[in-house]
């Protein structure tokens, strides 16, 4: 009886060791299969995970030339502007209509001090229209004032006149009071009118950019204020003017004397309406460095002697 008894705690034993077994390698199994799939998941992460935006990326190695380009311009503006930086291009002659549109950058980017342009057109559109005087106040408020300046006080009606006057000398306090007189959206609607659909202002004068534009569609707004087809003469000319008696001049304009010229422009960009030996012509420049703006703007003035 005693051996039965032992030998049944024997059996009993191999078969709990059995079951043990059988269930370590069930476990075992179970784990590599987890893993298995883990490694799976990783595999498709890899194959689905973001890839850049190729078509977003621009090379500055490939030109694009505008169909009707003057030759002898595009092959000039090729030079000077090498293949090192982006670059966008436009020039026209005003009296025969030649033009040359060369770049290898064709988004709008980001403006700065050019921006005024823009707000100029659009003061003195609203102002032909009878929706603006130059002899209106506005106040300064004191979210207007700009850290660092002290000419505009808060508190303190200024004429708008005198407004555009501290624009141009690079007053940003005043860019703040006057764009709270005339909306972005309706600078915006003005440049469109005036031919530049790819031209748009931000909706506060402290943005970064203020406002984003081609070079095409700086062309398009000087050659509008020549042609005085969406402001009149008087008041087209008013921007010229504006632009004329402004003192500090564009690096595109820097080596041109003995002409008359209308201009304005940033680190980035320039545009220059220029008039002179029985000539006028426009020509607007976008880049990633101005080092060849002074050299572009003397080789096509050059052109027009």
């Amino acid at each position: 009886m005693k051996n039965k008894v032992i030998f049944g705690s024997l059996a009993a034993t191999f078969v709990a060791f059995m079951l043990y077994t059988v269930s370590l390698r069930h476990v075992a199994n179970t784990s590599v299969q987890i893993v298995n799939q883990k490694e799976t998941v990783k595999k498709k992460k890899s194959k689905t995970g973001h890839e850049p935006n190729v078509e977003a990326v621009e090379f500055p190695t490939h030109v694009k030339v505008a169909p009707g380009s003057n030759s002898d311009w595009t092959k000039q503006i090729k030079k000077v502007m090498g293949k090192d930086q982006s670059y966008q291009v436009s020039v026209q002659d005003l009296n025969s209509g030649r033009f040359a549109r060369v770049a290898n950058s064709t988004k709008a980017h980001g403006v700065s001090s050019t921006s005024h342009l823009f707000l100029l057109a659009t003061i003195y559109y609203q102002e032909e229209h009878g929706k603006l005087s130059q002899r209106e106040a506005i106040k300064i408020k004191k979210a207007d004032r700009v850290k660092g300046e002290n000419i505009l006080q808060p508190g303190i009606a200024y004429a708008v006149s005198f407004l555009k006057q501290s624009l141009l000398r690079g007053s940003k306090t005043a860019g703040n009071a006057l764009l709270r007189k005339v909306k972005p959206r309706q600078i915006n609607a003005v440049v469109k009118k005036m031919g530049a659909t790819k031209t748009k202002f931000n909706k506060k004068y402290m943005s970064h950019p203020r406002a984003v534009t081609t070079a095409a569609d700086l062309t398009k707004i000087m050659a509008d204020l020549y042609q005085n087809k969406t402001l009149n003469r008087q008041y087209a000319n008013s921007v010229l003017s504006s632009l004329h008696l402004n003192g500090e001049k564009p690096q595109v304009v820097k080596n041109i004397t003995g002409t008359t010229i209308y201009a304005i422009g940033d680190k980035r960009t320039n545009v220059a309406l220029v008039q002179g030996h029985g000539h006028a012509y426009c020509i607007s420049v976008w880049s990633n460095s101005d080092q060849q703006f002074a050299k572009l703007g003397k080789i096509f003035n050059d052109f027009f002697k």
